[in-house]
């Protein structure tokens, strides 16, 4: 169990946050800048707040208003760096257990012949990093984490280095050890595939706050402000005002565009934000009955760009009369499957309906940043 509440001044730049973990994976996710690693840096002892408290299962390891600032080596937290900071000149044997000075040799030993099992590094043993791929280096890098069985991980962007099928590989191995043995670990990362992929909650920062915090399919699709439904890859984000209050929905108009939305607490007139994720968006075939149009949000328009992603699309589409005033050359961003794309023969077929379905609109309101 991890509690933080800290705050750290530098120049140009103030870090003021609180968060909590359990036996879980949380991500901390944000833009570079935001004060991610200096978080992590503070819950090592590598860098000290100017004030708050850090405790690691209820054991204070930082609290400036009792004095307490224990050094790195006594919180017990093992720290997974970007770089690996592997020693070039010792073996794959003696980086992993480079921290276990305190074994007897026999145990020692013990403990390096299990980790090198667990994280398929037999046949490597001897091998210095300099002899090792980036996914092997990575792998000794954690095994050597790992080895002081901490009471905590802190993994700042640890994969960021690797080709993406190595990366992951890494990803599984380190979900399958952290379901072996359940602690709190916390991931810096700003890859916000990577953040869903390996957390249980996601915490997004930026400017040294923490915007937003919850399990991962909250934050990303219940984002608390226009900034985290930006960062969390939205990317359909409107202003509209509320023009009506009926059973079971709102209506809300977006420039020149009436759409229905779920209901919620906001009265006539209020300016909320309205996000669609592209990925809810559908495009409804030529040969579909269109008489439920209106209550559909359905709206006619063109496939005016699209970018390829390999097993996946990305399209632009632009509605006709150009209803939302968009100052692009399109209006809203689709994703789709690589698969649907060919099946629907979007490279040939560039006029659709699309239909924004009222429960894939999340509202946002009242307007801010």
């Amino acid at each position: 169990m991890l509690n933080v509440e800290i705050r750290k001044r530098l120049p140009g730049f103030s870090l003021d946050v609180s968060l909590s973990a359990g036996s879980e994976l949380v991500a901390i996710f944000g833009p570079s800048g935001s004060g991610k690693s200096l978080t992590l840096q503070c819950i090592a002892g590598l860098l000290k707040p100017d004030e708050g408290r850090i405790a690691i299962n209820g054991r204070p390891v930082f609290d400036s208003a009792q004095g307490i600032n224990l050094r790195p080596q006594e919180r017990k937290v093992g720290y997974l760096f970007q770089d690996y900071a592997l020693f070039p000149h010792l073996s794959v044997v003696d980086n992993i257990g480079y921290g276990l000075h305190t074994l007897s040799r026999g145990e020692r030993a013990e403990r390096v012949d299990k980790l090198l099992i667990s994280m398929r590094l037999e046949g490597l043993e001897r091998r210095r990093p300099g002899e090792l791929s980036g996914g092997q280096q990575q792998r000794v890098a954690l095994a050597r984490v790992l080895a002081t069985e901490p009471e905590m991980l802190l993994l700042d962007e640890p994969f960021s280095a690797l080709d993406s099928p190595i990366r992951g590989r890494l990803h599984a191995d380190l979900l399958e050890l952290l379901n072996r043995a359940p602690i709190t670990a916390i991931l810096v990362t700003h890859d916000l595939n990577e953040a869903y992929t390996l957390s249980q909650k996601m915490m997004v920062y930026d400017a040294g706050r923490v915007l937003q915090a919850g399990p991962r399919d909250a934050v990303l699709r219940r984002p608390a402000t226009r900034t985290v439904a930006r960062f969390t890859a939205t990317k359909n984000i409107f202003r509209g005002i509320v023009t009506s209050r009926q059973s079971g929905h709102l209506g809300v108009r977006v420039a020149g565009l009436e759409i229905q939305t779920p209901t919620g607490p906001y009265e006539e007139g209020e300016t909320i934000d309205l996000c669609i994720r592209p990925e809810e968006i559908m495009l409804i075939r030529p040969d579909r009955e269109a008489g439920t149009a209106v209550e559909e949000n359905w709206y006619h328009g063109e496939v005016v760009g699209e970018i390829a992603h390999g097993t996946s699309f990305t399209l632009q589409f632009k509605l006709d009369g150009n209803p939302l005033k968009s100052s692009r050359d399109f209006d809203l961003h689709i994703d789709l499957p690589a698969n649907v794309y060919y099946r629907l023969e979007i490279g040939t077929n560039k006029h659709w309906t699309v239909s924004l379905k009222k429960e894939s609109i999340y509202l946002i309101g009242p307007a801010g940043p």
